[in-house]
């Protein structure tokens, strides 16, 4: 199996901006050997789709409609799609960047768009798109120009941005981080499944961490997260299980242990109950 390759932005030479703008289908066009390949990043990943067209994201591929942005977390799989035209502008950055200028930056954001609550995706509104072809060139003109306190002005140029994208995001749902403590609760109770990979916790102890009935774990789950606690700890752990498939050499048995398994054989039944393939059958498509 090919191993499935984390790029980095700049990783630690923090002389450099740790932010980027690029040419979409530029990009891909400079670096076919990966794009349409699917890999990892340990930075964010902002991508407008100008153009209709289809991306690959964690083992599905997502057709979507011109003027889309897809927000992409650290370690997302990912890679674009040969068949679509894939012109747009990416936006990569990371938590170098961000807590350079805010340290609540980094914090805001995953509460707010990476959050993984519903799609990975928002469609731009006729506004939202004249904002972004507006903001772009000025914040391709401040990298290139690089004049004094440019690094701020990349910052609060982009963040105007992120809070266009956080306000739609917003608008579509109607749900509020600060004001509602149910939505809030769903969140920590992703984040806490995230945290707690490598260990097979039960919905009770899940309860228990975030301080909550059962029940009202349930209840919770089902509003907000569309589905039941059980089964959103279940595609968590094989989400995980095939990103480790995909990015390293791990053996089964190492594999079923890193994700709470006393047993590899165990792991192997779990995981092809819920995919419908063994680890290796998996493994074997990705060659």
């Amino acid at each position: 199996m090919e191993k499935i390759k984390k790029y980095h932005l700049y990783k630690d030479d923090y002389s450099k901006l740790h932010f980027q703008v690029h040419d979409a289908e530029a990009y891909c066009d400079k670096n076919e050997t990966h794009c349409y390949k699917p890999h990892q990043h340990s930075f964010y990943q902002f991508i407008w789709f100008q153009s209709s067209g289809q991306h690959f994201v964690d083992y599905e591929v997502i057709t979507h409609e011109a003027n889309t942005l897809f927000f992409l977390d650290k370690g997302q799989v990912h890679n674009f799609c040969s068949n679509s035209a894939n012109t747009g502008v990416l936006f990569h950055f990371d938590d170098a960047f961000l807590n350079q200028q805010d340290q609540e930056a980094d914090n805001w954001l995953q509460y707010k768009i990476f959050n993984g609550m519903g799609s990975p995706h928002i469609h731009l509104p006729e506004l939202t798109v004249a904002l972004f072809e507006k903001t772009v060139p000025t914040l391709e003109e401040e990298m290139k120009n690089q004049e004094h306190n440019y690094a701020k002005q990349v910052f609060h140029l982009f963040q105007v941005l992120i809070l266009a994208v956080e306000r739609l995001k917003h608008s579509q749902t109607g749900l509020s981080y600060t004001k509602d403590k149910d939505y809030r609760l769903a969140i920590q109770f992703k984040k806490s499944i995230h945290a707690n990979m490598h260990s097979l916790l039960n919905v009770d102890q899940y309860s228990e961490k975030l301080g909550v009935s059962k029940k009202k774990l349930t209840e919770i789950s089902k509003t907000y997260l569309d589905d039941t606690p059980l089964n959103i700890i279940h595609k968590r752990k094989v989400l995980e299980a095939k990103r480790l498939l995909s990015n390293t050499n791990i053996s089964i048995k190492e594999l079923a242990y890193k994700l709470g398994f006393d047993q590899p054989t165990y792991f192997t039944k779990y995981f092809k109950k819920h995919t419908g393939f063994t680890p290796k059958e998996f493994s074997s498509q990705l060659l």
